[in-house]
């Protein structure tokens, strides 16, 4: 119980936070580089995906289901809060860029596809993981042949 407790802990303050972070990686997206939008919500889901990798399987997938869906749900009353205020700034300092339809579609598969790292982040290390334990557990049983079967020959 304490782990799903520590999973949707975990969901909400990414969750809120991913809201957050959205609208201004949109913005970036949009006005100055797309690489760079991208590189830095890769960043912060990386992040995310680390801190449920330690959890079980049930928790983390459920965590990290709920922080995509906290943070995309809530991304749109932030957008319309924060793309005024930006549009705005931005017409002061220079040119404001509108993306149309296609690129803001080709943004929000990038985004949901950039979601998943957090999921490879868990199952990669869950992986890992996995295979230190039998990489020890052949290591012991080894160790256990190797002497089982120097005892039999001085016996013998």
């Amino acid at each position: 119980m304490e782990e799903m407790k520590k999973a949707m802990k975990y969901s909400l303050i990414f969750g809120i936070c991913g809201a957050g972070v959205i609208p201004v990686i949109y913005e970036i997206y949009a006005n100055v580089s797309k690489d760079a939008a991208l590189w830095i919500f890769s960043a912060y889901v990386i992040f995310a995906g680390v801190k449920f990798s330690p959890l079980k399987a049930r928790e983390a997938m459920l965590g990290m289901v709920c922080t995509a869906a906290y943070s995309g749900v809530l991304a749109i009353p932030l957008y319309l809060v924060i793309h005024p205020a930006v549009k705005g700034w931005l017409e002061k300092k220079s040119k404001y860029f509108q993306l149309d339809l296609s690129a803001q579609l080709r943004f929000l598969g990038a985004v949901g596809i950039i979601f998943l790292l957090m999921f490879m982040v868990w199952i990669a290390r869950a992986g890992v993981s996995r295979a230190v334990k039998k990489l020890r557990s052949n290591s012991e049983k080894t160790g256990s042949y190797i002497e089982n079967a120097f005892s039999e020959n001085g016996e013998e």
